[in-house]
């Protein structure tokens, strides 16, 4: 047998030290002798590994054969997780799983190291498997075991490839549902739901709030002259152009088609009027290169205050900053307007 194993290389990664063969067939005999445990690994679905010190495979239940060209112990025995699991992190050193620079962020290398001092742990890791294998998303369970006064670690798996799958199929969902696709930015729902909060809040502490309409002055004549492809380029740019003219907690949303609102919380209408027209103004500043192109960004914005007497609810202040907008909009095209 080698030396006592280094638990942690000065390096911060585990130690490249393996038992012999001798030693090896020693602690699978030792693991093999024990039928209940035999009975009771070969009844659970996952794969379930028995660890040395030096992180090698000493013993393991039957769904290794799952992983590939594996039918007798003799396959494993000696292998450490990452190699039996054919991680193509573990050929990028000679020395094998659990001593490249990137094991020393792995969730399996580290929970192994966790328990082989004693404790147990759980933590997930990918295993990339080369391009032409889909990687493994994993959960790993580690545990520290004493037998024969021989110290081993119990390392089971549970494949979550679907569970994170699911996930970010659900994050997907929840992200249409409250977003614009095209622009990024909340859909008109999201806002209204927002804007109802608000009125709320405003009503029990007396404080202001504003709501901006904007119009993206020309949208269908650049989709007629330059495509739509052009046009929706150019929303997206609007977009940058509005956002960095408001402030955090402000709510900004697509209301639909060329049109965008904003929610401006502890503003009124003085307040709002100023960002009106600050983003009018940097809208008028801004020439969008589409292509070959140079295409003027440009806004028209109506403003109106939440009136705590008069207003019944949020369409009542939209309502009047939507007929504000046209307003300013035929003022702007009638030049009447900087």
């Amino acid at each position: 047998m080698v030396q006592e194993y280094n638990k942690i290389a000065t390096t911060e990664y585990a130690s490249a030290e393996r038992m012999d063969r001798e030693g090896l067939l020693h602690q699978y005999h030792l693991w093999a002798g024990q039928l209940p445990t035999m009975l009771i690994g070969n009844s659970m679905p996952g794969l379930i590994l028995v660890l040395n010190e030096y992180r090698q495979i000493v013993f393991s239940n039957d769904q290794f054969t799952q992983l590939g060209n594996y039918t007798s112990f003799e396959d494993y025995l000696g292998l450490r997780p990452g190699e039996l699991l054919k991680c193509g992190r573990a050929l990028e050193s000679d020395l094998g799983c659990g001593t490249t620079r990137f094991c020393a962020t792995c969730g399996a290398v580290n929970a192994v190291l966790t328990s082989i001092n004693g404790m147990k742990d759980v933590q997930e890791c990918t295993i990339q498997r080369g391009k032409e294998n889909i990687p493994l998303h994993l959960r790993v369970w580690t545990t520290p075991v004493d037998l024969c006064e021989e110290k081993f670690v119990i390392f089971s798996i549970q494949d979550i490839s679907l569970e994170k799958e699911n996930a970010k199929l659900l994050e997907q969902v929840q992200r249409l549902a409250i977003m614009d696709p095209l622009t990024e930015i909340y859909n008109r729902r999201i806002f209204f739901d927002v804007a109802n909060r608000e009125i709320v809040r405003s009503i029990r502490y007396h404080n202001p709030f504003s709501v901006v309409m904007i119009d993206l002055d020309r949208l269908k004549q650049v989709n007629d002259t330059y495509g739509h492809p052009a046009g929706d380029a150019v929303l997206k740019e609007a977009v940058r152009v509005i956002t960095a003219n408001l402030r955090e907690i402000d709510t900004f949303a697509r209301y639909g088609g060329d049109e965008f609102i904003v929610l401006l919380p502890e503003t009124g209408l003085v307040g709002g009027q100023k960002v009106a027209d600050r983003i009018m103004a940097a809208g008028d500043q801004t020439l969008y290169t589409f292509k070959d192109f140079e295409i003027p960004v440009a806004f028209s914005a109506g403003v109106a205050e939440f009136e705590f007497e008069g207003d019944h609810d949020i369409d009542d202040v939209v309502a009047r900053a939507d007929k504000e907008l046209y307003i300013i909009k035929n003022r702007r095209k009638q030049g009447q307007l900087d």
